[in-house]
């Protein structure tokens, strides 16, 4: 298990290398959230998770995010259709507004003894506040592609993970390019056959962009299956 997880800290550093270089505005931040969530069968699910994250060196409150979500097997476990719906209310510069994001995907997971690998693609449209803001292009779409490896410790209750993650706007003024990368580096904890936590490292940095932004956030989930 150490071996695994230097090798996992080890990409992790490999990941931000290339981004940070190019960062001009360098920010910390904490985000915090609780999820519930429910097998119905053998093929379908649900989710609900409330998120909270903090900004500007956790000294202010950027955004909240209620989500809901479900999930169908389409192929057992090698692939599932994902729907998701958050309801965020977000600090905007010197305003809060209200959005809403509607989210469709397909995700895929693959076991090669412990090694757990996961993809996810999907598209999102987020419908942002006229009255509170002028955007040239609302809904704003954006298609993102995830790639997730975890470490499945024999009779242990930890797992540690890294995943990295694409955004490609799709109706911006630039048209469809990349536009930000997100790497993750965390730890899951299982406490019992419903209870789990999850504490990580992310880093998300913005690229080909005039004035591009990186934030490091530190995070804490606690997830209740019932």
């Amino acid at each position: 298990m150490i071996k695994f997880t230097y090798i996992l800290s080890f990409l992790f550093l490999c990941l931000l290398i290339p981004f940070s270089s190019s960062a001009q505005t360098n920010d910390f931040g904490a985000i915090g959230s609780v999820s519930i969530s429910k097998d119905f069968g053998r093929f379908s699910g649900a989710k609900l998770e409330q998120e909270l994250r903090f900004d500007q060196n956790v000294s202010s409150f950027n955004r909240s995010l209620t989500s809901l979500g479900i999930n169908y097997s389409l192929l057992r476990k090698l692939l599932m259709a994902e729907m998701d719906y958050d309801f965020i209310y977000q600090h905007k510069k010197d305003r809060y507004e209200f959005r809403h994001r509607a989210t469709l995907g397909l995700s895929s997971e693959l076991k090669l003894r412990t090694l757990e690998i996961g993809l996810r693609t999907r598209g999102q449209s987020t419908w942002r506040d006229e009255l509170r803001g002028s955007y040239n292009y609302n809904p704003k779409y954006v298609w993102r592609n995830k790639l997730e490896c975890a470490y499945d410790i024999f009779g242990s209750p930890l797992k540690p993970f890294i995943s990295g993650e694409l955004f490609c706007p799709i109706n911006g003024a630039k048209g469809f390019y990349l536009d930000s990368y997100r790497a993750t580096l965390g730890l899951k904890y299982r406490i019992s056959r419903h209870t789990s936590v999850q504490v990580q490292l992310r880093y998300d940095q913005e690229i080909q962009q005039a004035n591009p932004k990186s934030i490091m956030y530190a995070g804490v989930g606690w997830n209740y299956k019932l």
